[in-house]
């Protein structure tokens, strides 16, 4: 696409620093601000030390993120960020506000007065409610934040009976009400799960009864070894006395035999020193051979051999994981919505963002809400995270049971203290036994393909990946996707494509897909090519593009105008307002998620405004101005800005929305 500015500008631009996407000199200035203030505020965004993948478990950013003594405050979610609790001044009854009647009556403890509520409730931001043009009613009734879309001039709420009967449904899975009730209070029944369990229960008493023997017969070993040599300096002893003996012996005959001359006692003694030799060789090599015949043949680092349960098992679905996209599985930023708009772009394979394994077996809604899917998805999965193999395998049966799902992700990548720390996540590899008996557990109770998802290893430099694909091939995993990373370097530094290449030649029949640092459609083409990879896992370049895979599709680099990018933002809110809902706090849902993923979408740089395409991901943008003004404002690092283009969207923030973003981009770093 030709570049609307023309190129006879006199503007000159800064030098170019390292690290930094070339940009035309005619959009270069010298800082993103002239406050010094904000252009500071800019700087420790763009130059932060959080980001990434398992960012629900990460400090917030900012540079506010601090205790009363000035140390920074690591944790979940510390700091507003925009998640405050939106309460209305009235607050009123959910069946009132659904046009029913309440059961309670006079003892509830809510308001009845409608009239009251709908004067002090918020002015509405839009004049087509995305609910009620979808469902034909509002499931948020007068909370909604639209309602003059379905309330008539008497105050009643409209209902589109024909849409209202098709009771038409885009989201699938989550729990019902019945089965998460039965999580938490441990009445769930794991039939599958418990014969795995008392299985892996023999399995491990055999294992330790057979490290008992092997100790055992060590400690007999030794103690032969010892009895050995002290019955050897036990002989030694006896020797010498024995030569003593025959010497005092010797020299009292030699006394009473003086006749005798020195040329025969000579040969005498040399007679005698040569028996000694030979009796002494041939009683040491009799005892070599008896401590040769008694010490057992034993290897000591035999680990036994565990496979699956079932050699061969029924899925429900097979899938073709070759040559697909994938969408990697991204907390917060990941959401449904959001994989929504990607489907648009064309992306394969999307998967739910990571889910505690802990969470879902104690039936929390919040976590179960991880597991929805809309019907545009048709290739979908979701991930789980676990360091306990026994809740691993009984959330898997679970998911089995009650959801719709394609596959199911095992999370061994997530370097986040709080995960690694417990054994999950990264640390998973590191003990083989309770990752092939997770595994297993996974392969066992699931009709649907395990895949997996690791790193190089845990220290920067040190390759530990290529050990684990002999078990995953044994147990029939169906797909294994390496991020390019150590668990040390996090997200920092380029991911390293040639250990890709390794493993991929390493893999006897498993699939194996890339990950880390794809930004266009020409670095997709390179590592695949270069790697074999049957696939390659897209994250952050899906945040920060998600059109990137109409590129990759179509072969072309996107010169996405601000326009075309507005829309997409705009049909982000919509889907956000179909699935968080369109009351205060839907909305505000809604705008947070916005503001998330726009700490990602800042980063791009136009493809009209680069002196060198493609963009790379590790290349931050220097201080430029768009073609226009709203393309000049989606660039802005500040997340003020970011909170300004969601009014744009979907009205006026509170007056107490403070946004700071849980990702920060340290992904720029050189």
């Amino acid at each position: 696409m030709s570049d609307p500015t023309p190129a006879t500008s006199t503007t000159t631009s800064p030098a170019h620093r390292p690290g930094e996407a070339r940009i035309k000199a005619q959009f270069r200035k010298e800082k993103w601000f002239d406050n010094e203030d904000e252009n500071q505020e800019a700087m420790n965004a763009v130059f932060g030390d959080e980001d990434a993948e398992g960012g629900r478990f990460s400090g917030g950013g900012g540079g506010n993120n601090k205790n009363k003594k000035g140390k920074k405050v690591r944790g979940a979610n510390k700091g507003q960020r925009g998640k405050k609790r939106i309460e209305d001044e009235v607050r009123i009854c959910k069946p009132v506000a659904l046009g029913y009647e309440c059961s309670f009556g006079e003892n509830c403890k809510f308001s009845h007065d409608l009239q009251k509520y709908l004067e002090a409730k918020p002015a509405d931001i839009g004049d087509k409610c995305p609910q009620y043009e979808i469902f034909g009613k509002c499931r948020n009734g007068y909370k909604c934040r639209f309602l003059k879309a379905h309330m008539d001039e008497n105050s009643k709420l409209i209902i589109n009976q024909e849409l209202a009967e098709k009771d038409i449904s885009h989201t699938r899975n989550g729990i019902s009400s019945d089965v998460q009730f039965k999580l938490a209070k441990f009445k769930y029944e794991f039939p599958k799960s418990a014969l795995f369990i008392e299985q892996c229960k023999k399995e491990v008493e055999e294992e330790e009864s057979m490290k008992a023997t092997n100790r055992k017969r060590k400690l007999e070993e030794l103690q032969r070894e010892e009895d050995n040599d002290n019955k050897e300096e036990q002989s030694n002893g006896e020797k010498i006395q024995k030569a003593e003996d025959k010497i005092q012996k010797t020299e009292e005959k030699t006394q009473k035999t003086e006749e005798k001359t020195q040329d025969t006692k000579k040969e005498e003694e040399d007679i005698n020193k040569e028996e000694v030799k030979t009796q002494e060789s041939t009683k040491e090599e009799k005892e070599e051979e008896s401590i040769d015949k008694e010490l057992p043949d034993v290897d000591m680092n035999v680990e036994p051999k565990v496979g699956p349960i079932d050699e061969e098992r029924p899925y429900k679905k097979l899938i073709d994981f070759s040559n697909k996209t994938y969408l990697a599985p991204l907390t917060t930023v990941g959401n449904l919505p959001f994989r929504r708009v990607c489907k648009e772009y064309g992306v394969d394979i999307t998967c739910g963002e990571m889910a505690m394994a802990k969470n879902l077996l104690q039936g929390q809604q919040s976590e179960w809400a991880l597991t929805k899917r809309h019907v545009s998805e048709d290739i979908f999965g979701i991930q789980i995270c676990g360091s306990k193999y026994d809740q691993v395998t009984k959330v898997c049966e679970v998911i089995n049971n009650e959801i719709d799902v394609d596959f199911v992700d095992l999370n061994m990548g997530c370097p986040i203290d709080l995960v690694f720390n417990q054994g999950a996540g990264s640390a998973l590899p590191e003990h083989k036994s309770r990752m092939r008996k997770t595994l297993r557990g996974m392969t066992h109770v699931l009709e649907i393909p395990t895949t997996v998802k690791f790193r190089t290893g845990v220290k920067k430099g040190v390759y530990t990946a290529h050990k684990l694909l002999p078990i995953f091939e044994d147990l029939n995993i169906g797909l294994g996707t390496i991020h390019g990373r150590s668990r040390q370097q996090r997200y920092t530094r380029l991911a390293d494509w040639d250990y890709v290449k390794v493993l991929k030649s390493s893999a006897r029949k498993m699939p194996i897909y890339g990950n880390g640092d794809v930004l266009s459609f020409e670095e997709y083409n390179k590592h695949r090519e270069e790697t074999g990879v049957d696939g390659i896992m897209i994250g952050r370049g899906g945040l920060i593009k998600p059109w990137l895979f109409t590129e990759i599709k179509e072969q072309r680099h996107w010169d996405i105008s601000s326009k075309e990018r507005f829309e997409m933002l705009q049909r982000f809110c919509q889907y956000g307002l179909e699935h968080w809902g369109t009351d205060s706090q839907g909305v505000n849902t809604t705008r947070r998620f916005l503001c998330e993923w726009q700490s990602f979408l800042y980063r791009y740089v136009p493809v009209g405004l680069l002196e060198v395409v493609p963009q790379k991901i590790n290349e931050r943008a220097p201080p430029f101005n768009g073609r226009d003004d709203l393309e000049t404002l989606m660039a802005s690092p500040k997340s003020s800005d970011w909170v300004k283009l969601s009014e744009m969207l979907l009205g006026p923030a509170p007056e107490d929305f403070n946004f700071v973003p849980k990702h920060k981009a340290n992904s720029f770093e050189v």
